[in-house]
């Protein structure tokens, strides 16, 4: 009895830090189950799923979240899906509409690969119709300035676009279905095959 005594005696309080470490540990734990859900599933997610796949009480979450609406508003405040999200609309107005495809495809590579954590590389398939809309406008535009000077293959601008994000959509929706922890990307320079005319010798 003394002994059990000593014991509880020892155990010291927790620091406000520690609490808050643990509440964020709590809270990232739900947001990282809950991403892989939102892009596979979009708007169709629901609370018990990510419960389940987060392994937590309805109670739990709800300490963290309004809803499932919240959880996804949340992964789109991270620093991870911020920084991808702006890489997409990012131009630079240097060089020629290839030289701006080229540098946007990169971009969109390295926000994938340098992401925190494998899970958070899912990020670019939560965007959002607005979100891909913004991207596709950027792209169809510099690929319909490309035409113009002969750079890009001929065919409809926003079909060459569609392929493109469809073959990233297409990676990435594999790497989820087979439980794969690395994202592989496409080399660039594969990817520009899309959109470079090719000559005739």
């Amino acid at each position: 009895m003394k002994e059990n005594t000593k014991k509880a005696n020892c155990q010291m309080p927790r620091t406000s830090d520690i609490n808050k470490q643990i509440k964020d540990e709590r809270k990232q734990s739900i947001l990282s189950a809950a991403l892989p859900l939102f892009a596979l599933y979009g708007n169709k997610v629901s609370v018990d799923m990510i419960c389940e796949k987060a392994k937590c009480s309805h109670g739990l979450l709800y300490h963290y979240f309004r809803d499932s609406d919240n959880v996804l508003f949340n992964i789109k405040k991270s620093e991870s899906f911020v920084d991808l999200k702006n890489k997409l609309l990012q131009t630079t107005d240097n060089g020629s509409p290839l030289d701006e495809i080229y540098q946007i495809l990169q971009h969109v590579n390295s926000s994938i690969c340098k992401a925190k954590n494998s899970d958070f590389a899912l990020l670019y398939l939560i965007l959002n119709d607005e979100e891909k809309l913004g991207f596709k406008t950027t792209l169809i535009n510099l690929i319909k300035n490309g035409q113009k000077l002969n750079q890009i293959a001929a065919g409809k601008a926003e079909d060459l676009a569609s392929i493109y994000i469809e073959q990233n959509n297409g990676v990435l929706l594999k790497k989820l279905l087979q439980k794969s922890y690395k994202i592989e990307t496409v080399p660039v320079d594969n990817l520009m095959q899309i959109f470079i005319k090719k000559t005739v010798r």
